[in-house]
């Protein structure tokens, strides 16, 4: 299938048409910003990189990149507190494994376990993430299966109390075309981080340095976070044209062109 390189106006219809309120009780829920993921009911809003491994992943990086303490073990548990149990945990795969490993089908997890430096994590920190979304899927936890291929055409950055499903079949010279967007929901992802930071440093699952506490840690998971989703967008989503969407409270659209990746 053609990937089409979504228009300003494509993506407002994108929006208007695709948009889908978020629900208090499921906001920290988190999906990949992969945009083969259907049009289901209780797709969450929070899409982020490789969605809670990613998330995982990321926590481990901070650490190493800013040179704090973690124990990884205290930060999983903490992760999965915030999402409610491991029922909730967000992973996915897809149709075109081979091997069945663990995240085998996500393109952010296969980029960070091809070049971990450049997502500031080691092969035994890769190692420990993928042993424990193993055992997680074991004991039940759900890997969801994404089909299709790969044809996102833009990046939409998401501002606002709703999310939108990232397929959506486009007016493109007179005929509905099936395209695809990666999704970033950055309010949802900042809000998570603050209870994220706050819930690692009461648990005491990080050491941080002297006179430094959950603002710190806010911050740079902030950074870290964004520096993951563009070294991914480098490889998956090169020359993309990238949008900002900000929905206000009725759900009214407002989109800004923010260059290309």
């Amino acid at each position: 299938m053609q990937k089409i390189l979504l228009s300003k106006e494509q993506i407002f219809h994108l929006a208007r048409e695709n948009k889908y309120e978020v629900k208090e009780d499921g906001q920290y829920r988190s999906r990949c910003i992969d945009g083969r993921y259907g049009d289901t009911p209780n797709l969450p809003g929070l899409a982020i990189p490789g969605a809670d491994a990613g998330e995982l992943v990321l926590i481990i990086a901070a650490s190493n990149e800013y040179g704090f303490e973690l124990d990884k073990d205290k930060a999983y548990r903490t992760l999965v507190e915030i999402i409610g149990g491991e029922n909730n945990l967000g992973f996915h795969t897809d149709i075109h494994t081979q091997k069945g490993n663990v995240f085998e089908g996500c393109g952010h997890m296969s980029q960070i376990l091809l070049t971990p430096k450049d997502y500031g994590v080691t092969s035994e920190d890769l190692q420990f993430v993928t042993n424990t979304f193993t055992k997680a899927k074991i004991q039940g936890a759900k890997e969801q299966i994404l089909r299709e291929d790969h044809i996102e055409g833009a990046v939409v950055l998401v501002k606002g109390e709703y999310s939108i499903y990232p397929q959506y079949d486009a007016l493109v010279e007179g005929h509905r075309k099936h395209t695809q967007v990666f999704v970033y929901h950055t309010d949802l992802v900042n809000k998570r981080h603050r209870l994220l930071a706050k819930s690692l440093y009461e648990n005491k699952a990080v050491t941080l340095p002297q006179g430094c506490d959950d603002e710190y840690l806010y911050e740079v998971l902030s950074e870290t976070g964004e520096a993951h989703l563009m070294e991914t967008l480098k490889c998956l989503g090169a020359a993309l044209p990238i949008y900002e969407v900000t929905f206000d409270k009725d759900g009214g659209v407002d989109l800004e062109e923010m260059g290309v990746v």
